[in-house]
């Protein structure tokens, strides 16, 4: 270690722990690409088909922003089918005054690939 005056303590540990904040962010965005690109994956092979099948080609998954602070990801389904999500998801009433079953596909891959995603960041944060 650097031999460092007491005068330059408080620059010295700003400079480390901002090259520390980098790294980390860097590492959790790498993370957060890998996780959206597997959901989105996981969600196209498991989603329903239904009669016109052209929900499965619109679901897709994007960074919405990024910064020195970190970055969001979401996964959505592209118009016009982005109004199916929630019929899909959750069980409803039907015309014919039936109900439908819900198909937890959504659930079922984000529970997968959650814990991988939680797991990247944490080592992310002891290197």
């Amino acid at each position: 270690m650097a031999n460092i005056k007491p005068q330059g303590l408080a620059e010295a540990l700003e400079q480390e722990l901002t090259i520390y904040h980098n790294s980390v962010v860097e590492m959790m965005d790498a993370a957060g690409d890998e996780a959206i690109k597997k959901l989105v994956k996981l969600t196209k092979a498991s989603a329903p088909v239904g009669k016109r099948g052209s929900y499965k080609r619109r679901i897709a998954g994007r960074r919405l922003w990024k910064s020195k602070r970190g970055s969001a990801h979401a996964w959505f389904v592209k118009a016009p089918d982005y109004r199916l999500t929630h019929l899909l998801i959750r069980p409803h009433p039907t015309p014919n005054g039936g109900q439908t079953k819900g198909d937890p596909f959504l659930k079922n891959a984000v529970d997968q690939v959650l814990p991988e995603y939680e797991a990247a960041v944490k080592e992310a944060i002891k290197k």
